[in-house]
């Protein structure tokens, strides 16, 4: 998105923090994923201002008094934020890899506080992510009803022995559907087809 529409989306997320569920509010201090949170409360090891709490979606405003496990809990929401990832080819974008890949988040640098990606990249594709702090953000940035719009530059090999030629990129670019949202594809130049050894993750 255009660093304004961001900034937009930034302002409204900042608004939202006023009364919030428990579990929301206790992943909102960048402690605990919305999961663990949840979990936790539904483990009653939560209490609001003296009282066990079960209920992960039981309101709570930011002046209330929480604990975990016993231990003072302020709900101090980090303000919102976004950084900008350039993601190499050869990380998977999650949080763990059952099959041991290396990750983005394991990549990242140490001072950075919990964040999540805003959408993601292919194992074999690299370029712009976006990081947020925070979850309600994400959200908003990834939804199609948002409407916020994206520009992606590709380079694609073309050639018979791909399966891909220059004129089957010209016919698309009246756009097409996919996953509920309009692509429309801008052909500026076309290179020259050539050989190129086949790769499967193009």
């Amino acid at each position: 998105p255009a660093p304004s529409a961001a900034a937009a989306a930034v302002a409204r997320v900042s608004m939202s923090h006023l009364q919030r569920g428990l579990a929301k509010a206790l992943a909102a201090t960048g402690r605990w994923s919305r999961r663990e949170a949840n979990r936790m409360t539904a483990d009653a090891r939560v209490c609001v201002n003296g009282v066990q709490v079960s209920n992960p979606a039981a309101r709570v405003r930011q002046s209330d008094r929480v604990t975990v496990d016993g231990e003072l809990t302020p709900l101090e929401v980090a303000p919102p934020r976004l950084w900008r990832f350039h993601k190499p080819d050869g990380l998977i974008t999650t949080a763990s890899d059952p099959q041991g890949r290396p990750t983005v988040f394991a990549s990242l640098p140490g001072w950075l506080p919990r964040v999540l990606s805003v959408g993601r990249l292919d194992l074999r594709s690299e370029g712009l992510l976006l990081l947020t702090n925070s979850g309600p953000l994400a959200r908003m940035l990834e939804l199609p009803s948002n409407a916020f719009e994206r520009k992606y530059r590709a380079l694609v090999c073309t050639g018979q022995e791909r399966g891909v030629t220059g004129a089957m990129l010209r016919a698309m670019g009246d756009g097409f559907g996919a996953a509920r949202v309009r692509i429309r594809m801008l052909v500026s130049q076309l290179a020259p087809e050539r050989s190129l050894p086949v790769s499967p993750h193009l």
